[in-house]
């Protein structure tokens, strides 16, 4: 009865020791997501060595599918690693700042002593919640754009998308300023406008993890009808991103294009002119000679005695 407790005591306590006698090397960090524009700071820690000269840490790049180094001193980063190793001799630590998408991922902390072999630690996977520009676009539309001024025909209907990007699928919501009217949809659908559907319409896009993330974007709907007086209203509202669109760009291509024909025009022109004349003056003309002829040629050989017969 003793020798089997003592051996039952003897693999539970191999079992408890064993994982820690693995675990001599770990990256200590944030466990919680990281909200984008935050600083971070990682840890290598070793259970049994006290001088840190011989660790650093590695990113896992899934471009290139293998550890990469960040080691400032010894190996080249890309550019958008923002990372700051400090090494002393009992501690060695790195530094994020302003952490951003392109720093989501996992690190670890390695041993780069070749004498003892590669020793890795756990990895530690970043997470970075981020929400970043939001956008307008005009559905069945050949151009897409959305002015911060759009002007729509009365009856017609007007379909506008608003997306985000972000590190999870944002939750989107229009509404009108100065209204109570709600719309929980990326998409703007307005049928049949009329003019008291004129007004401020505004999408906001919400991290669904991180409530204090949010970005909105807005433009303003104007209907109008086909008179003089609101065409010419319209052409007064648009905006310098309208005069490019729609009257600078198409004025510009058109003169390009009417300088390059020009200029084409004016090259086979003078190609034309320097040809050159052949000369058909009567007294100039020279006559064939045939067979049994006893006609001379000009008078530039006129001393030549011998006509020229065959």
């Amino acid at each position: 009865m003793i020798p089997a407790v003592c051996a039952t005591l003897l693999a539970l306590l191999c079992a408890i020791s064993s994982p820690a006698a693995h675990a001599r090397l770990t990256i200590s960090g944030p466990q919680d997501p990281v909200l984008e524009g935050d600083d971070v700071t990682l840890e290598c820690l070793s259970d049994d060595d006290s001088d840190m000269g011989n660790y650093t840490f590695e990113r896992y790049t899934t471009w290139m599918k293998t550890w990469f180094r960040l080691d400032a001193s010894r190996y080249l980063r890309c550019w958008y690693f923002s990372v700051n190793i400090s090494r002393s001799s009992e501690r060695l630590l790195m530094h994020l700042s302003d952490v951003s998408e392109w720093q989501t991922g996992p690190y670890r902390c390695v041993n780069t002593d070749n004498r003892t072999g590669e020793e890795a630690s756990e990895p530690l996977t970043i997470n970075v919640v981020y929400l970043q520009n939001i956008y307008l676009q005009r559905v069945n539309s050949w151009y897409g754009y959305v002015p911060d001024i759009m002007w729509v025909e009365e009856g017609s209907t007007v379909e506008v998308k608003c997306t985000a990007s972000a590190s999870q699928e944002p939750m989107y919501e229009w509404s009108q300023e100065a209204s109570d009217w709600i719309l929980p949809s990326d998409t703007l659908i307005l049928k049949n406008v009329q003019e008291e559907s004129e007004g401020r319409y505004v999408c906001q896009a919400r991290h669904p993890d991180m409530s204090s993330l949010v970005k909105t974007r807005s433009f303003e709907l104007r209907v109008t009808k086909k008179s003089v007086e609101q065409v010419r209203d319209a052409v007064y509202g648009l905006n310098f991103g309208d005069i490019l669109l729609y009257i600078a760009i198409p004025g510009v291509m058109l003169t390009v294009l009417l300088f390059t024909l020009l200029t084409i025009l004016i090259r086979y022109r003078r190609r034309q002119m320097k040809k050159p004349q052949i000369s058909l003056v009567d007294d100039e003309k020279r006559a064939p000679i045939y067979k049994g002829s006893l006609q001379s040629v000009a008078s530039s050989t006129a001393s030549d005695t011998q006509p020229l017969v065959m």
